[in-house]
């Protein structure tokens, strides 16, 4: 039986609400503070360390979003009044303490498998002292947006306590990348002159994730799996499935065949124990969740947030076409130029079931080798390079013995191009973190990097199974890309 090319859809969790110290809410009946986390608890490291082992075993970045106003260790909040309760009177020395330094240091070391996104400041915004108004990104009231220059500050002001934990420009760490709006707050306009969409492309982000439904006025994209374009800016529709943002130990209801949005909502005490020395039952709950997105047919865990986006992106508008066996034609004629512009895309990827003792023996795209691999719950999973706009060739065999010279992607960097020379092997990857690099290849001479920042920590080589693992570590907190040769 033949077994043909499935082209499924990305999977990915969105976690609101990371970086509150405290998580009591403040604007109940009349409170004029945010509603944080909805549940009386002090957040510790410990509990960062859940969410870190749990994209590890996962084998998934999570898309970790902060709100950081708590987390503000020089009371700069006060010099951007809209951005908390207090206003110009902001004082946060309370919660100053080296916990702070040691749960940012965690999520740095563990920036393979947690996020550094960005949520809001203070999650409302307060047009005047202890006048809170919802919410921070867009005024829901009066169904407008808040003014441009303001939402600048917020922006600044994001940055400056992002270079209190050395998260900065001057130290190799990026702006974050992704994007969700505190309480859905999102203005959308994407054919104006000023939408959020301009402010988030302009600081960096790429990538942002709502529930558009809260916006009709705006007339966001419709679809329960929506999305679209923003000023460079690429954001999908998400849904709640069921978890309320204020429930322990707290999984979507709905199971993940019937989700009809790639991006699921979440929120930070979801994945939670209120009884701490049980923490990791609802770490193993969220972790099995996950393995059941990989065994459906449908779907696909997406490492990292750039995956789950260029899976959408191709998704939407790329046809592949399988008549015959083995020769799988990659229309990608459709997709709009925004993509290509704004460096949205990165690996598509296609599965295959596989027989038991059955691999893929053969693949190339475009007569190259593909650029990574990897095996998981009875699929092959192929990741091909960024696949430019028109019209492409992929091929694959299945057999007994895997291919004779890959990378198997266990990990959740990305790998764009595995080029096989005479005397080399040339890798260009997007390393989050420190992570092994597991490549089926003959025993190197020697192993380089382009990038200095793109340090390669130690090299191994198993004889026997002719597996090179290499053990490679990136310095910025959003990506850091380069070249890996090897050389024969």
């Amino acid at each position: 039986m033949y077994n043909r090319i499935i082209f499924p859809r990305a999977f990915a969790v969105a976690i609101d609400d990371l970086g509150w110290n405290n998580g009591k809410h403040l604007g109940k009946e009349g409170g004029q503070g945010p509603s944080r986390a909805g549940v009386d608890r002090h957040f510790t490291f410990s509990d960062y360390q859940s969410l870190a082992e749990a994209g590890r075993s996962a084998g998934a970045r999570l898309q970790g979003l902060f709100v950081l106003c708590e987390m503000d260790r020089e009371n700069v909040c006060a010099k951007y009044p809209t951005t908390t309760m207090h206003g110009a009177e902001w004082n946060n020395n309370s919660n100053v303490c080296n916990e702070q330094l040691e749960i940012i240091d965690l999520v740095k070391q563990n920036a393979a498998f947690i996020e550094f996104g960005m949520h809001g400041v203070g999650h409302e915004f307060w047009p005047e002292k202890m006048k809170r108004v919802r919410a921070e990104w867009y005024n829901f009231p009066e169904k407008k947006p808040w003014p441009e220059q303001i939402l600048r500050d917020h922006f600044m002001c994001f940055r400056e306590i992002m270079k209190q934990y050395n998260l900065s420009e001057e130290h190799g760490h990026s702006f974050p990348q992704s994007f969700a709006p505190c309480a859905y707050s999102y203005y959308w306009n994407p054919d104006g002159r000023y939408s959020l969409g301009k402010l988030l492309n302009e600081n960096g982000v790429k990538y942002a994730n709502t529930d558009f439904s809260y916006i009709t006025e705006l007339n966001p994209p419709v679809e329960k799996n929506g999305g679209g374009f923003d000023h460079g800016v690429h954001v999908i529709n998400r849904i709640n499935y069921g978890n309320k943002y204020f429930e322990y130990e707290s999984l979507p209801t709905v199971p993940p065949l019937d989700q009809e949005s790639d991006v699921i909502e979440s929120h930070f005490v979801n994945w939670l124990s209120e009884e701490r020395d049980r923490q990791s039952d609802i770490t193993g709950k969220w972790i099995a969740f996950f393995r059941s997105v990989q065994e459906l047919e449908e779907r696909y865990l997406a490492k990292n947030t750039e995956q789950l986006h260029s899976q959408w992106l191709y998704n939407r508008y790329t046809r592949i076409n399988e008549s015959d066996p083995g020769e799988v034609i990659i229309d990608n004629t459709d997709m709009p130029d925004e993509a290509f512009n704004f460096n949205l895309l990165g690996n598509m990827v296609l599965k295959i079931r596989l027989e038991n003792g059955k691999h893929v023996s053969f693949a190339s795209f475009d007569n190259m080798p593909i650029a990574s691999y990897f095996e998981e719950c009875g699929y092959a999973f192929l990741y091909l390079p960024p696949v430019k706009k028109g019209t492409h060739v992929l091929k694959y065999e299945t057999g007994s013995f895997p291919m004779p010279e890959y990378i198997f992607n266990a990990g959740t960097y990305n790998i764009y191009r595995f080029e096989n020379k005479e005397r080399s092997i040339e890798i260009d990857i997007k390393m989050y973190g420190t992570q092994n690099v597991t490549i089926k290849c003959r025993r190197p001479v020697a192993v380089d990097s382009s990038n200095p920042n793109l340090r390669i920590l130690s090299v191994s080589y198993d004889q026997a199974k002719a597996l090179l693992s290499i053990n490679i570590s990136g310095r910025n907190i959003t990506g850091e890309s380069g070249t890996i040769v090897l050389t024969f």
